[in-house]
């Protein structure tokens, strides 16, 4: 680590107050620095990542652009009142409506196939089915659109067809993003670790020393949050992804869901599948903040493939990954001001890529603008 005094030249450059200063350069922390500059164009805005892109979840994500699945909305049944449920659904619904008019259907590779929820279990898409019309009824009240879940089948499956559902780039994402925070004149400080935050101060300590501060800050690392700040009842859930060679004759080429959300998969380029989740089996060891491949996860979702899925037997894997989630409590995501000069936009609860324009506009609304 390089240590050295600022020259008159550099301390005229980085040694100055910004407006706004933002941790985290994934959706959330991108769409905050957008919002904020597109409102404010004479106000100085930086991001700071510790990566040399955003490296938790907003380019390792599966790629749907989704609100939920009938089963995944029964679950949060248990831990959530209807009221929050609907209004989550509601911020989901319009945050995918907001990303795509900001970035473009083109610039994302967004498509909208739809989706479909698939069963292996007679009972639990039995009771699945009872619950289509209170599903219905919240899509209704938070987005206006009428029969979403549908009873169905697909390939053999007792199914749930879902309206609506679309996928993206999660790449093309945020290069768009990027570019047009860059044209916008925000600044950005990669490969940047913050050491410690003075949130009553607005002020960044990071590792090498240097302080960087602020008339205001928002701290948008989701699941790292905890790392940084005390109080914030955050888990982290590491997710697992991988996407095989192109397999012949895939059958599997639009969204799909199974168990509550736990395991998604979906056609990619008409040829490949990406299947992921299943963290469900090794909840514990799954609760962490470091990258890595679970084997018993990983061999779970190949037994998966060849066992539910049936894909062809010569099928393989190209590449795989992992990426970090936030999770709250309640799956509810935190938006809050932590202090006069510092807000807290966290815990989106695998729900990022819906989630992450939306939390990120509404935090840029609460930002206190000084002359």
């Amino acid at each position: 680590m390089i240590h050295a005094e600022y020259s008159f030249w550099e301390s005229e450059l980085y040694n100055q107050t910004y407006d706004l200063i933002i941790v985290g350069a994934g959706l959330t922390g991108q769409s905050i620095a957008h919002f904020y500059k597109k409102s404010h164009p004479d106000k100085k805005v930086l991001v700071v990542d510790r990566g040399f892109f955003p490296i938790g979840a907003s380019t390792r994500n599966a790629g749907f652009a989704c609100f939920g699945s009938v089963t995944e909305h029964m679950a949060d049944m248990k831990i959530e009142k209807e009221s929050k449920i609907i209004e989550r659904i509601r911020r989901r619904f319009s945050g995918l409506q907001l990303l795509r008019k900001t970035l473009g259907d083109e610039n994302i590779g967004y498509r909208e196939p739809g989706a479909y929820e698939i069963f292996t279990d007679e009972e639990v898409y039995t009771d699945a089915l009872d619950h289509l019309n209170i599903c219905n009824r919240w899509l209704n009240e938070a987005a206006g659109a009428d029969q979403v879940y549908q009873a169905s089948e697909h390939n053999g499956f007792p199914a749930i067809s879902i309206k609506h559902e679309g996928s993206l780039h999660p790449g093309k994402m945020m290069r768009t993003l990027y570019d047009k925070n860059l044209k916008l004149g925000v600044e950005f400080r990669w490969q940047t670790q913050v050491k410690k935050i003075e949130e009553a101060e607005a002020t960044l300590i990071l590792e090498n020393g240097v302080e960087f501060k602020a008339k205001q800050l928002a701290v948008a690392t989701n699941s790292f949050a905890s790392k940084l700040l005390n109080d914030v009842e955050i888990k982290p859930g590491r997710g697992f992804v991988f996407v095989t060679k192109p397999v012949t004759d895939l059958k599997w080429k639009g969204n799909y869901h199974y168990d509550a959300g736990y395991y998604y998969f979906r056609g990619v380029d008409n040829r490949r599948l990406l299947l992921g989740g299943a963290r469900s089996l090794d909840i514990d060891v799954e609760t962490t903040t470091e990258f890595g491949i679970n084997d018993k996860i990983k061999n779970h979702l190949i037994n998966f493939a060849n066992d539910v899925l049936k894909l062809p037997k010569d099928w393989k894997i190209e590449t795989e990954w992992s990426g970090i989630m936030g999770f709250t409590p309640t799956k509810s995501p935190i938006l809050k001001r932590i202090s006069n000069k510092t807000i807290l936009v966290a815990g989106l609860s695998g729900m990022g890529v819906a989630l992450g324009m939306q939390l990120g506009k509404e935090a840029s609304e609460l930002m206190k603008v000084e002359s």
